[in-house]
């Protein structure tokens, strides 16, 4: 066995490097972090070949004296911290002490800066972790730092690096969430001699948010603001029109750090609970305000992820503050009509292609029973599996929705889409189905709450299944069975279907049956089997599309929308009506 040695310093920062630089993003964010900590007020970033050639940072922060220059670039030679003790109350972004070297030790280096009281400034260079110069020069009050040839003199780790494309998209992601923690500094990301990201740093968080987003995700976001025991939320959550098939537009600070972290992405996402159909994921910018005490930054060497002492109380109220806004919110998504620049036939045949242009009424064949509730729907039904303890996730009270619009019926589009006109104009397109769907589906919350379900026996329905969906539905025969669901035993893989909730127009097939009890990741997307067969009742029990309605049915449909929790979706979270502004009509009919 070889005797144990101290490695050298290149070799010890090279490792380090290897933890805490892992590629030209990285090195970005330990830059542009160690700016923010100066207080700079204007930080501009450069980028050539992803970073691998060049990545430059300049910042006119309070700037280093002299003496500090080449301790900074020891390792865990810091400003921030003194002891141990400090980690508990860190209130800045850098404190390990480990980017400066880490980064000169795989890079050419070259670090420029003045204090304002100074006359001059100092200049180290530094390549391979091995100082070439360090002497006075010229220099504006801040810091100015260039790393070059990244990961020369590290061939392996320059061999995983993606393409330069992919690097600069990682860079771009990481200057644009620290941007919206920061919107009183100005950043500018030039990528290529191209400006990519320009921030004013007025100090409004729209403003930077409408550079990162576009201005037109900006109008699709509800603005955050509550106040918990443990925690303080601002920030933006989306309208569920505003989704993605990942959760890449999902910023989270704590106490003004950008961090991933599986609890809040948990809890944002629970908030948004039949609002979001499966595998989309909502738009939001949230900063957790909350006691440093309370947050461990100091457990991954890049700082990006954090550990919370409290998970529970704080998975708590980040789900109620988020409910809460978009509860109190209209979640009406906006339809997108053409722009300015097209022709008057261009912009017709796009109205016609939406279905502005109908016919007069048809001749209605089908009438339904439609009639406004007599009480608004209670507390929801609480299902028993989920990935946090239920008590975590136990809704707010009763809640009708003022921000939904009192609407008359016009027409039907399709005899699908109920077209209504709002007190002020604007045109509401309604998907009949989704939100007969989201009556229901209140109604079966309301009765389960009450004990009052409707249940009626039906000519008997046999079912035979495969081995593991037995085992599924045998687990299950209790929790369906309060659902009016009555399921007998009949020999090792048969069952039996005896009843059914009124709300079931149609027997279930079992094809139905059977996807059902085998839908795959219900755990990972917090879903019951309970819940999917609420969900499944309403959706079987709501009118469908292609049915023609009359006006009295059509009225009374929208009244009873209107009195639901969360008139904006159905439970699968498909949207149940869209807006055209009159604004927008009176735009593009050239009117405004």
């Amino acid at each position: 066995m070889n005797k144990i040695h101290i490695l050298d310093e290149v070799t010890a920062n090279k490792i380090a490097a290897g933890e805490v630089i892992e590629r030209p993003a990285a090195v970005v964010k330990e830059l542009v972090e160690n700016a923010l900590d100066a207080g700079a007020k204007h930080i501009n970033i450069t980028l050539k070949e992803g970073g691998l050639e060049l990545i430059r940072v300049v910042d006119d922060g309070c700037g280093m004296a002299a003496e500090d220059v080449p301790l900074s670039l020891q390792r865990h030679a810091t400003s921030k911290i003194k002891s141990a003790d400090d980690l508990s109350t860190i209130h800045t972004l850098g404190f390990r002490g480990e980017a400066l070297p880490s980064i000169a030790s795989v890079s050419h280096f070259r670090l420029v800066t003045r204090r304002s009281e100074d006359p001059v400034g100092t200049e180290i260079i530094v390549h391979g972790g091995k100082t070439i110069r360090l002497e006075e020069a010229g220099s504006p009050q801040g810091t100015d730092v260039k790393v070059e040839k990244l990961f020369y003199n590290t061939p392996a780790r320059l061999k995983f690096m993606k393409s330069a494309a992919a690097e600069t998209a990682r860079v771009t992601d990481i200057v644009q969430r620290i941007a919206v923690a920061w919107p009183q500094v100005a950043f500018t990301l030039t990528v290529n001699d191209k400006i990519k990201l320009a921030t004013p740093g007025t100090g409004k968080m729209e403003d930077t948010i409408a550079q990162v987003l576009g201005q037109q995700n900006l109008r699709q976001l509800i603005p955050l603001h509550w106040e918990g025991s443990l925690l303080t939320l601002r920030g933006f959550v989306a309208k569920p029109a505003l989704s993605r098939s990942n959760r890449n537009l999902q910023y989270f600070y704590v106490n003004g750090r950008s961090v991933r972290s599986p609890l809040l992405a948990d809890a944002l996402q629970t908030a948004y609970h039949t609002l979001l159909p499966r595998h989309r994921f909502p738009v939001a910018i949230i900063m957790l305000q909350i006691n440093p005490e309370l947050v461990d930054v100091n457990v991954h060497p890049t700082k990006r992820e954090v550990r919370f002492s409290q998970e529970r109380s704080i998975y708590r109220q980040l789900l109620a503050g988020v409910k809460s806004t978009l509860q109190g919110a209209s979640l009406v998504g906006e339809m997108a009509l053409p722009t300015h620049q097209q022709t008057a036939k261009e912009t017709a045949a796009g109205l016609f292609r939406q279905g502005l242009f109908f016919n007069k009424e048809n001749t209605y064949q089908t009438r339904l029973d439609i009639t406004p509730p007599k009480e608004n729907p209670t507390e929801m039904f609480m299902t028993e599996t989920d990935r946090m303890p239920s008590e975590i996730i136990d809704p707010p009270a009763s809640f009708v929705s003022r921000n939904f619009p009192q609407l008359t019926p016009v027409g039907q589009y399709l005899a699908t889409y109920i077209l209504a006109q709002s007190e002020v104009g604007d045109l509401y397109l309604i998907d009949q189905h989704a939100a007969h769907e989201r009556i229901l589906y209140d109604m079966i919350k309301k009765d389960l709450s009450t004990g009052k379900l409707p249940v009626q026996e039906i000519l008997p329905q046999t079912y035979t299944l495969d081995v593991v969906t037995t085992a599924v539905l045998q687990k299950n025969l209790k929790s369906l069975a309060q659902l009016g669901l009555n399921f007998e035993t009949f020999g090792n893989n048969t069952f039996i279907l005896r009843s059914m909730p009124l709300y079931i127009k149609d027997q279930i097939k079992q094809q139905e049956l059977v996807e059902l009890l085998t839908q795959p990741n219900l755990e990972q997307e917090n879903v019951s089997l309970f819940e999917k067969t609420m969900q499944m009742m309403a959706c079987k029990g709501a009118i469908k599309a292609n049915q023609s309605l009359e006006k009295k049915e059509m009225a009374a449909l929208l009244t009873n929308l209107a009195a639901t929790a969360d008139p904006y979706t159905c439970p699968h979270g498909r949207p149940t009506v869209m807006v055209i502004t009159a604004e927008t009509v009176a735009r593009n009919f050239r009117r405004g």
